[in-house]
């Protein structure tokens, strides 16, 4: 399988992921893969630690099944010669060690259940992870502003995409929180919104800007059908009304509108997640505490902070909150 084949194939892989149904029609590589789906559900992974994981499974997958062969039958030079292919495609180097990473432990317990004849442990003994291989991306204002701008809110995508994206730049949020926030999270009243964040499962109140809240008020009015039975902000503009889930993975739209006004997304993140390190960014280089912005982005740790912005413990002392003196 060639490097366009197997790019071509990751995103079929992302199509099949979305839509569901046999990715390789008489595989028994498949019903494997679907039992480790069905193992790390029970271990609590979150849905979308699996859809990573499994999408690099499948891809796999379909390599080995270009080359005849399968879970059963490969060989590490198989797998390295993956990996090589892998390296040709444009990702970064955290994410061909995540790619590595994800293969071992699925191997590992592939192993474990007697399915294949190596390991992880056998195939990759040590992965040296890089995780500052690239700068992180964000956006400035004026990227920002035009962005915002580029959108159509005269119709109701329009209206939908404007909300979502306000929420991630003027808020922060992630894009899962965005996904499922629900009505009952707002209270106008006293003008914030109040969550349970979907990867921490901590609470998070932030305040319900202007920027945010007409946009919100407008969706609400102009666009979301008035469906009682359902606590979502975001649900399918047509019946059956539900949940519109889907849209977390509608990354496509940022780059759309990014590309529309002329910004060049070329080695740059384009996606929902670069709108929300822009917001994070944008904070950090308005002399805003590194305390602020970690319990604004909901951060556990300020380290994760630092590492989420690159940031090194002498910028640390610049951003430290000033400590009242006390004789």
């Amino acid at each position: 399988m060639s490097t366009i084949q197997l790019n071509y194939s990751f995103k079929r892989v992302n199509r099949f992921l979305r839509e569901g149904g046999i990715l390789l029609k008489d595989s028994s590589d498949n019903k494997v893969a679907v039992s480790y789906k069905d193992y790390l559900i029970s271990n609590g992974n979150k849905n979308n630690t699996i859809s990573r994981k499994i999408r690099f499974i499948y891809l796999l997958e379909n390599y080995l099944f270009s080359i005849d062969k399968t879970f059963k039958t490969f060989t590490k030079e198989n797998i390295y010669d993956y990996f090589n292919e892998c390296s040709k495609l444009s990702w970064g180097l955290s994410y061909q060690d995540e790619n590595k990473l994800v293969i071992k432990n699925f191997f590992n317990w592939t192993y474990q259940k007697g399915l294949t004849k190596l390991s992880g442990d056998m195939i990759l003994p040590k992965i040296v992870w890089h995780r500052k291989t690239n700068i992180r991306t964000y956006y400035t204002k004026e990227e920002i502003t035009k962005l915002l701008n580029a959108i159509d809110i005269r119709t109701k995508q329009g209206k939908e995409n404007y909300l979502i994206i306000s929420l991630i730049c003027y808020l922060g949020l992630r894009i899962s929180d965005v996904i499922n926030l629900k009505l009952s999270n707002i209270n106008f009243n006293d003008n914030t919104i109040s969550i349970i964040q979907y990867k921490t499962g901590n609470q998070l109140i932030l305040p319900l800007i202007d920027k945010v809240k007409y946009p919100l008020l407008d969706y609400l009015k102009n666009v979301r059908p008035n469906v009682t039975n359902l606590d979502y902000v975001f649900i399918t503009f047509d019946k059956p009304y539900k949940h519109h889930v889907e849209l977390k993975n509608h990354n496509y739209i940022v780059k759309d509108y990014l590309l529309k006004i002329g910004i060049n997304v070329n080695g740059r993140k384009h996606g929902f997640h670069s709108l929300r390190h822009s917001f994070s960014t944008l904070l950090l280089n308005e002399d805003t505490s590194l305390y602020s912005i970690s319990t604004i982005l909901g951060h556990q740790d300020i380290k994760t902070t630092m590492s989420y912005l690159d940031i090194d413990t002498s910028k640390l002392k610049e951003l430290a909150l000033e400590v009242t003196y006390v004789k």
